[in-house]
């Protein structure tokens, strides 16, 4: 699969001000640069009220996605009105609630991710899943958060997303979405 990427014209210059706040040191790594240039593309989008798209980074363990997507999600969450909404906001780690459906204990609380003004799914793709459970669940609640901000990490390559359901894949990617896959060693390993 050819490299994800997004047009230079369209991405602003990498604030050092942007990876201050984001905790998030480059060491000069053209992917971490990269992660880093995307996740400001979001947060700008975000803070100027443009439409909204999701976030998807994919990648290595250890090369800083949901420590980004974590703090965007802080930012994002603290700015958005959850006044509506029958549960507390949370990040969602999705191998664990994929469980969590599969006991029949989150359906309701699925239903109402749908409608969340901001949603981070973590780790897509890391469920174990031979019957194809957790691929129609996640098809399912994607589908409902089309134009809706969501930010969403996995450590699966693009084609490994592609080939666990390709109609995800097709989401992540459409646009005004962002999605980055970051290819370098461990952040600890520095």
């Amino acid at each position: 699969m050819k490299e994800l990427s997004t047009p230079a014209s369209s991405v602003l210059p990498l604030s050092q001000k942007f990876c201050d706040w984001l905790k998030l040191r480059t060491f000069n790594d053209p992917q971490l640069v990269k992660l880093a240039t995307q996740c400001q593309r979001w947060a700008n989008a975000f803070k100027n009220s443009e439409a909204p798209r999701w976030l998807t980074i994919m990648g290595n363990s250890g090369t800083g996605k949901t420590h980004c997507a974590r703090r965007l999600w802080n930012y994002a969450k603290e700015r958005s009105n959850w006044s509506k909404m029958d549960f507390m906001p949370k990040v969602i780690y999705w191998p664990d609630f994929v469980q969590e459906l599969r006991s029949g204990h989150a359906y309701e609380f699925r239903n109402e991710l749908k409608r969340w003004p901001v949603l981070f799914l973590d780790d897509i793709g890391a469920e174990r899943d031979p019957s194809g459970f957790a691929s129609e669940e996640m098809h399912t609640l994607l589908g409902c958060r089309m134009n809706r901000w969501t930010l969403i990490t996995s450590n699966k390559s693009p084609d490994a997303l592609a080939a666990i359901d390709q109609r995800i894949f097709s989401r992540i990617i459409r646009g005004p979405n962002i999605a980055v896959n970051v290819n370098t060693q461990d952040y600890s390993a520095r």
